[in-house]
């Protein structure tokens, strides 16, 4: 079941959108067209591991998905892209990445990508999902989210995992150097899943049986997580040195129907000298060529002077 889908970013685009047109440095419009690109990639990433997660568990009653969790404590972020809840309490945290020429990692366990012309160093996405488990868990025990049977409150397990794009390529170090079985590609995740299960052995898949709880459990659980997103709000113009100055506002949307085009008309102006040629009316051609009656409250009797 789908509890929470990903947040809109589009009016994160057209704000970045309109800082370009202000007076900006080349530096500033070099870093704000490079945020621009950045989160339309990882929108893109994001969208695409969205699609294999809720093809396979949008419609079950076992699984509770959550996509674009942004929990906050203590001054502290975590910014999780899909958070997959089960019936037997494993929560898989799922950080997705959007590598366009791939991957490459270390036997020491750094990541490298390939920037077109050589590879440079990220920052480990499984250190970055590490923390953001650290958070949610710290979260959801201040919180007592998690269900309890007997007055006991039922442990939950904790998974890291990074998706990256089933066409992205992933070097890995050779076996036994640097542990990279968390990092799968997005169309990968059901059977990683599903390995992982079967490799717990009996003992441990009847002890996770042991804790099963019931859909309506699971959905209380997951929605009560979803409660706590709170999305961020990201002041561009102080991000990139952009002075109140040099942001223009939107522009005022026009109002609709035939007046806005021109108001003079509306009021029987003149477009060219300006004065009131219509008495106030809308007249066609023909009645505009005929004199308009005269009010007799405004006939002024003239005498002859020479009287």
């Amino acid at each position: 079941m789908i509890i929470k889908r990903a947040d809109n970013r589009e009016a994160d685009i057209q704000e970045l959108q309109r800082l370009l047109g202000c007076q900006i440095s080349a530096k500033q419009r070099f870093l704000i067209e490079r945020e621009i690109k950045c989160i339309g990639s990882g929108v893109r990433g994001e969208e695409s591991s969205a699609y294999y997660i809720d093809f396979r568990y949008h419609d079950s009653q076992n699984w509770a998905v959550i996509h674009d969790l942004r929990l906050e404590l203590n001054g502290f972020v975590a910014q999780i892209d899909h958070l997959l809840l089960n019936r037997c309490l494993d929560v898989y945290v799922l950080e997705s990445k959007n590598y366009y020429y791939g991957i490459k990692i270390s036997p020491e366990g750094e990541f490298l990508v390939w920037n077109g012309k050589s590879y440079v160093g990220i920052e480990s996405p499984v250190e970055q999902n590490k923390r953001h488990i650290s958070l949610l868990e710290t979260v959801v025990a201040q919180r007592g989210l998690l269900p309890t049977r007997l007055g006991i409150t039922m442990p939950a397990a904790f998974h890291n995992y990074v998706l990256v794009a089933p066409n992205s390529r992933i070097d890995r170090p050779a076996a036994g150097k640097f542990d990279t079985s968390m990092i799968i590609k997005a169309d990968a995740l059901v059977e990683s899943i599903s390995k992982r299960v079967d490799a717990m052995g009996v003992v441990g898949t009847l002890a996770t049986a042991a804790k099963m709880v019931s859909t309506e459990t699971i959905e209380t659980f997951a929605r009560s997580l979803a409660r706590l997103h709170r999305p961020g709000k990201i002041n561009y113009a102080e991000k990139f040195g952009v002075t109140i100055q040099d942001v223009k506002p939107a522009p005022k949307e026009q109002p609709a129907g035939p007046e806005s085009g021109n108001e003079t008309r509306s009021k029987g102006v003149c477009e060219a000298c300006g004065e009131a040629k219509f008495a106030g009316k809308i007249l066609c051609q023909t009645c505009q060529k005929k004199p308009l009656p005269i009010d007799e409250s405004e006939i002024i009797e003239v005498t002859d002077m020479a009287e």
